[in-house]
C-alpha cells in the first residue's frame, strides 16, 4: 500500500509574490511589469500561503478523511489530499503500466468540505476582498450552480475575485452546512437553523427579491441565517471550498481503468484509480491597490497619488514629484506604505494608505 495524491490545492496571494508592480502572474501581462522565470522561483522558495490563510477540513470531513484512510499534507502553496492506494497494471496501447486505486473506494457522491480561514489580523489590509462585515462568502467548488463559477483542475490560475457568491447563496450554503451540524455552539437559539424547511427558505429568498415583507417568524429564519454567516467570520472563514468525487465539467478526481487480474491475466477488472496527471486546483488571491497619502509634516502638507497603487511585501513602486497632488516644492523621498495604515473613505469607497514622511 502507498499513499497517492487525491488533489492538490494552491492558493497563490500576490501580496507576497509579486515584486512591487512587477506581476506574478497575469492573464494579460504587460512584459515590463511580469516576473522572469529566475525572479519567480525565487519569490517560489520564500513564499508559505499559512502566514496569511490556511485550509481547514470541517468535521464531518475529518471523520471522511478517516474513514476513506486519506490523509492531509500540508505545503508551501497549500495542502494537497492523498489515498491510501493499492498498486495495480494496467494497459496503454502496447504498454503496461502502473495504476493506483484507493484501498476504500471513493464514492462518485463523496464531497470533501474545507473552510478558506485567515491567518493573519493584517490580511484585509492588503488583499482585494469584500469587507469581512458582509453576508457574503467566497464558495471554490467542481460542483456546478448557478450562482458560482466551477472552480477546475486545470493548467490555469482561477481569480479569487471570481468565486464570491451572493448574499441568498451564502445564506444557503450556512444552511446546508447548518444541516450537516457543523456549526457547534452551546448558545440557545429562539430558532435553530437545524430546524428549519428548505421550502420556507426558498420562500424568504422569494420574497426578499420581490421586496415582500416578511412575516415575524420568517424574519427570525433569516436573522437565524445571517448571523451565522457573521460567526463563521469572526472566527475567520471567509470562504468554503468543497471537492466532489465525480464533480462537473471535468473536475474528476478519479477514472474507472480496467486492470489485470491476477488470475487470468486478462485486464478485464474494472477499478476506480487516481488520475494519471494528479487535480492541480489553483487560487490567484488579488492584492489590494490604494491611493498613497503622504502627509510632510514639516510643510504641513498632505500629497496623494493620482493612480492607486498595489500593496507588495517585496520590490518597491517608484513614486516621484509628479506622481502625487498637490507637489511638493522640495526634495522628497516618497517611501512605500506598511500594511498598517489603512483608511477607507466612506464616500468614495476607496482605500488610502497612510504615511509619514
Amino acid at each position: 500500500m502507498v499513499y497517492q495524491t487525491l488533489f492538490n490545492i494552491n492558493l497563490l496571494h500576490a501580496y507576497f509574490l509579486d515584486r512591487g508592480e512587477k506581476k506574478y502572474h497575469s492573464i494579460n501581462p504587460d512584459p515590463n511589469k511580469k516576473l522572469k522565470a529566475k525572479e519567480k522561483e525565487e519569490a517560489d522558495k520564500v513564499y508559505n500561503s499559512k502566514t496569511c490563510i490556511e485550509i481547514v477540513p470541517n468535521r464531518i470531513t475529518q471523520e471522511t478523511i478517516k474513514d476513506y484512510r486519506l490523509m492531509i499534507r500540508n505545503h508551501s502553496k497549500g495542502m494537497r489530499v492523498l489515498t491510501t492506494s493499492l498498486k495495480e497494471v494496467a494497459m496503454e496501447g502496447n504498454n503496461e503500466v502502473e495504476r493506483y486505486s484507493p484501498l476504500i473506494n471513493l464514492p462518485n457522491d463523496l464531497t470533501l468540505t474545507f473552510f478558506v480561514k485567515i491567518t493573519d489580523k493584517y490580511f484585509e489590509n492588503y488583499t482585494e476582498i469584500i469587507d469581512k462585515n458582509t453576508k457574503k462568502f467566497y464558495q471554490l467548488s467542481n460542483i456546478s450552480s448557478s450562482a458560482i463559477n466551477i472552480f477546475e483542475a486545470s493548467t490555469d490560475i482561477e481569480k479569487w475575485s471570481s468565486f464570491l457568491i451572493s448574499e441568498e447563496e451564502s445564506r444557503r450554503l450556512v444552511y446546508e452546512m447548518e444541516k450537516e451540524n457543523e456549526f457547534n455552539t452551546n448558545t440557545p437559539k429562539k430558532v435553530t437553523i437545524a430546524d428549519f424547511d428548505s421550502n420556507q427558505i426558498n420562500i424568504i429568498e422569494n420574497k426578499i427579491q420581490n421586496n415582500v415583507s416578511l412575516n415575524t417568524q420568517e424574519q427570525e429564519v433569516l436573522d437565524s441565517l445571517n448571523l451565522s454567516i457573521q460567526k463563521y467570520k469572526s472566527n475567520g472563514i471567509i470562504g468554503v471550498l468543497r471537492l466532489k468525487v465525480l464533480g462537473d465539467n471535468n473536475s474528476k478526481l478519479t477514472e474507472n481503468v480496467f486492470v489485470k487480474n491476477p488470475e487470468t491475466n486478462n485486464f478485464d477488472v474494472s477499478k476506480k484509480c487516481v488520475l494519471k496527471e494528479v487535480p492541480n486546483f489553483q487560487i490567484y488571491i488579488e492584492n489590494r491597490k490604494t491611493f498613497w497619502r503622504y502627509s510632510q509634516l514639516s510643510e504641513n502638507l498632505k500629497m496623494i497619488t493620482n493612480t492607486k497603487h498595489p500593496l507588495t511585501k517585496n520590490g518597491r513602486v517608484e513614486i516621484g514629484k509628479t506622481d502625487v497632488t498637490p507637489q511638493s516644492q522640495g526634495t522628497v523621498f516618497f517611501p512605500n506604505p506598511t500594511i498598517e495604515s489603512i483608511t477607507l473613505d466612506k464616500d468614495s469607497q476607496d482605500y488610502y494608505s497612510e504615511i509619514f514622511i
